[in-house]
């Protein structure tokens, strides 16, 4: 009987760069921004070395792209429910803002990625945009939505309302990180909701 020959996969250079960038968003779950090295990216992409060296031109780079690739998820967990049809715009509202403290998220390891991101920002600049275009892409569809809810009287108040909403939702991951009850998160959301019905006095 002949042996049976393995088929070699080769990754394309773009395929390299994300299966390195999925890497380091592990590693940046386990060990922080701090503990991040080329070495332990390498081991755990199953790459050696020089495949970092080669697509990145530094360590800063890599952590970059595993940031954007993290806020990409948080992005796209976000649009997925607002896919869903039917609902009043509140409903939606609701849908969108629990999309972001769904099981998948609401890890130890996805906490400490998410205040390692805030914590990488204060230092480096280019963390700083990903997080203030993550910001402002998740406030762009809160306002959408928040202008579906409100009455022809209210318009003017959304944009007060979206603060409101954008604060919380961060004071929600921070407390959730000190106190891990996932009573009080849904009792935030619950909040931000009946606070935009309020205000807003529409649907």
């Amino acid at each position: 009987m002949l042996p049976v020959k393995r088929q070699i996969v080769r990754l394309s250079s773009d395929d390299r760069r994300r299966k390195i960038a999925e890497a380091a968003l592990s590693c940046l779950q386990e060990v922080g921004h701090s503990g991040l090295t080329a070495r332990r990216v390498a081991a755990t992409a199953g790459m050696s070395l020089g495949h970092i060296t080669y697509h990145f031109k530094d360590m800063a780079q890599v952590l970059t792209e595993a940031f954007d690739l993290a806020a990409q998820r948080v992005q796209a967990a976000g649009q997925a429910a607002l896919a869903q049809s039917g609902g009043t715009a509140a409903e939606r509202l609701d849908r969108y803002l629990r999309a972001g403290f769904d099981s998948t998220l609401m890890t130890p390891a996805q906490l400490r990625l998410r205040v390692d991101m805030w914590s990488a920002a204060l230092m480096r600049p280019e963390v700083a945009q990903i997080e203030r275009d993550l910001y402002t892409a998740q406030r762009a569809t809160i306002e959408s939505l928040l202008d579906q809810m409100a009455a022809n009287y209210a318009t003017d108040r959304i944009p007060a309302v979206a603060d409101m909403i954008m604060a919380t939702l961060d004071g929600l991951w921070l407390d959730w990180l000190r106190r891990g009850d996932e009573a009080a998160v849904r009792n935030g959301l619950d909040g931000c909701v009946l606070f935009a019905r309020l205000r807003l006095g529409g649907s």
